[in-house]
């Protein structure tokens, strides 16, 4: 993956055999890890290796020239960078681009261009880090292209380095060289200058990797993703080239030793490290400090056993084409997988992984080579870099165009009318049986098979009760809708518009904000506390605010429980503390406030922390159970009416990703209620909310009203993904929601 090359070396008379080795071990690990090979957990720091022979080469690239010329010709540079990196990238990005067209459902399509787009420019790192930490977006599969960001980190790193080192070195000289043509001359006073670029490096590098712990702690994916987290990686290496005249003075016993231990730290962080440790943190030093001292040691000389071991001819031949292998060996291992929506059995991942090793042979031989060294495109340096920013320029539009055309295939552009101001049509009416009762029987979808949704001590009702496919009607099959709302193209922007005006709050934030809409001047006040799976319901709610004149205050935050328990967050890797003091400050809020109606609604897929345990809802029902009754009772306390509304079924697919693969065929994306209700779930809950005296609305039937439960209800699409609700069909729900609501809560 690195875009340095010890072959870079070489005009300075300073190649190194041993580093190709190197490469040979850092991408051996990453292909291990991506093919899924048993042991190899940890895999993924074979990028960190590459991250310190990166700063390794570079740096002594530059301070040979700074002590040469007395200064960096960074146009010279950009475009050694340029023909040595951005062909093949370029290469596999409109590779991956077109196979994706052909293996992946057209909905993924976009997604894809849009990660071909930012990898063209080398700010895919920053792209995929928002999609990490965006609540919405971070159940995405895993794009094609998603270890380009290792390149972003190296462009990004490749554009500032020389630059900052020129200036470092060259303080009150004026002798920084950006032209070509400027007279060089020698830099003066060698080793201050080393000195000087030596302090400079160390404190990027403590600088960064400060940034790195606190980041890994706050925010993983920031620290995994971005420049700033990483730098200090790459500073590493670059303090050994600072460092290695002094090196090369080692005993080679002692350099085979280094080179020895080294190997191991790096084996032992690839087996050691799992993908849920916090990285890159503290973890990152076992691979990073082993590539360094493999680096060190090999300053010696290589005349020892492990130091020939890296110089063997097939280790050297496969770090030679570890670019390109790094390039082509993620889609072609993830792409196969994602045409068959499951998981590819070992052989065919290891399959894969040697079909990647011949492809990247002959990216080598016949993409990289010839352009480096000048035989495609000359080595004039304004031509490289026009044409190296022309290129990049073209393919991230065609991956624009791409992404714009697959949209424009997918059905649904027209939209239903709407009237803001009065109830929608019940979406259900075609499914309902002909025998139900009155609606005055609140709670009750369809009566015959569901039990009032009052919190009374009524019995609680039976798995079948809720699950009996008897008693749905078969769901209607066909074609997806031309009018479908929201528009496949659409949906994975459809949130509800409280995202988006900063009403919902995001992880980090853990000061309530009230927001207010509806009737201001209403008596009434209805409060909507809780995650994602409460926002869901916002449409709906905001639609009888406006209808009935209430006063809709909303208290959400994503991946918040309103259950009182301590639950754990796995963007930031840990407890999720944010969540308690925002909860115990939305409690104060309400007392407060004494709203008219609180409706709370959650997940239950959370996992608890229960001291040193970490037990999923479904490991605990116990605790999950007493978490939300503490909740309940402390709004019962402090409102006049308390609701809880059931969590909505469950897809097995992504609905959206799904329909568009079938555009024929909506009953292929459909799921078995037995696989979509938590039947178990839904009892406990009501038995929870009949005890804390709270209200209980199970939206089951309205979700799945037909076996099996589907994905499409007349012209409206119901997920906006495989466990949230669009926005057009929540709003759809809200009479439903309304007869469900308690009695005594006024209407106009």
């Amino acid at each position: 993956m690195s875009g340095a090359s010890p072959d870079d070396a070489r005009a300075g008379g300073d190649f190194r055999p041993e580093l190709e080795g190197l490469r040979a071990v850092a991408v051996g690990l990453v292909l291990a890890y991506h093919a899924g090979i048993p042991k190899v957990y940890g895999g993924y720091v074979g990028v960190d290796v590459f991250f310190v022979l990166s700063g390794f080469l570079i740096t002594g690239l530059i301070v040979r020239e700074l002590r040469a010329t007395g200064r960096i010709d960074l146009p010279q540079f950009y475009a050694r960078r340029a023909r040595r990196l951005l062909p093949a990238a370029l290469v596999a990005i409109a590779g991956t681009l077109v196979l994706s067209v052909i293996l992946l459902p057209p909905l993924r399509v976009p997604d894809v261009a849009g990660d071909a787009a930012a990898a063209s420019v080398y700010v895919s790192n920053m792209r995929f880090a928002f999609q990490a930490t965006d609540y919405l977006a971070s159940d995405l599969p895993p794009s094609p292209l998603l270890h380009f960001w290792s390149l972003g980190v190296e462009e990004q790193f490749y554009l500032f380095w020389p630059a900052l080192l020129a200036v470092v070195a060259t303080i009150g000289l004026g002798t920084i060289g950006l032209a070509r043509r400027r007279q060089a001359r020698p830099l003066p006073g060698g080793a201050a200058t080393t000195r000087r670029l030596a302090i400079a490096v160390a404190a990027v590098g403590v600088g960064s990797f400060a940034l790195s712990l606190v980041l890994t702690t706050a925010a993983e994916p920031w620290a995994f993703f971005t420049l700033p987290a990483r730098a200090w990686e790459l500073a590493l290496g670059g303090l050994l080239a600072l460092g290695a005249a002094r090196l090369a003075r080692l005993p080679a016993s002692l350099g085979g030793g280094l080179i020895a231990i080294g190997l191991a730290l790096v084996g032992l962080s690839g087996v050691l490290l799992q993908q849920a440790t916090p990285f890159p943190g503290t973890a990152a030093l076992l691979p990073t400090v082993g590539a360094a001292l493999v680096i060190a040691g090999g300053a010696a000389g290589i005349s020892t056993l492990p130091g020939r071991f890296l110089a063997l001819a097939p280790m050297r031949y496969l770090g030679r084409i570890s670019y390109s292998l790094y390039l082509w060996h993620w889609p072609i291992i993830v792409l196969p997988a994602a045409a068959i929506d499951g998981e590819l059995p070992l052989i065919a991942r290891l399959g894969l992984a040697a079909v990647s090793i011949v492809v990247a042979a002959a990216s080598q031989r016949w993409i990289e080579e010839p352009i480096r060294h000048g035989r495609f495109v000359g080595r004039r340096v304004s031509r490289t870099l026009a044409l190296a920013g022309s290129t990049s320029v073209v393919v991230a539009l065609l991956a624009v165009s791409v992404g714009s055309a697959a949209n424009a295939t997918l059905p649904g552009a027209v939209a239903l009318a709407d009237n803001p101001d009065a109830l929608p049509a019940d979406p259900l009416g075609s499914l309902e049986p002909s025998s139900s009762a009155p609606s005055s029987e609140r709670g009750s979808a369809i009566p015959e098979r569901t039990p009032p949704l009052t919190g009374d001590a009524s019995p609680a009702p039976t798995g079948s009760d809720l699950t009996s496919a008897a008693t749905r009607p078969p769901t209607p099959g066909g074609p997806v809708p031309s009018d479908l709302t929201p528009s496949l193209s659409a949906v994975r922007t459809d949130a509800p518009i409280i995202y988006s005006d900063g009403c919902h709050l995001d992880q980090p934030s853990t000061v309530p904000k009230t927001c207010v809409f509806g009737d201001p001047s209403s008596s009434t006040s209805v409060v909507l506390f809780g995650d994602s799976h409460a926002a869901q319901w916002f449409p709906a709610l905001e639609r009888l605010a406006r209808v009935e004149h209430w006063k809709l205050i909303t208290l959400t935050k994503s991946a918040c429980s309103p259950a009182d328990v301590t639950v754990f967050n796995p963007t930031f890797d840990r407890a999720y503390v944010e969540c308690d003091t925002w909860r115990d400050a939305v409690f104060a809020t309400i007392a407060a406030d004494h709203p008219s109606l609180v409706v709370m609604a959650m997940s239950r897929t959370y996992t608890m922390v229960d001291g040193g345990s970490l037990p999923t809802v479904a490991q605990r029902p116990d605790l999950w159970n007493a978490a939300i009754s503490r909740s309940l009772r402390r709004l019962e306390a402090s409102a006049d009416e308390v609701v809880l509304i059931g969590d909505t079924p469950r897809s097995k697919v992504d609905p959206p990703v799904c329909l568009s693969r079938h555009l024929d065929d909506v009953l292929a994306c459909a799921t078995p209620s037995s696989k979509s209700l938590a039947v178990a779930r839904t009892v406990a809950d009501r038995t929870v909310a009949a005890a804390a005296g709270a209200d209980f609305i199970d939206p089951s039937p309205w979700i799945c009203p037909s076996e099996p439960c589907p994905v499409v209800i007349g012209s409206y699409l119901v997920f906006r993904d495989n466990h949230h609700l669009t926005t057009a069909f929540s709003t759809a729900l809200s009479r439903r929601l309304l007869d469900a609501l308690p009695a005594d809560v006024p209407r106009s």
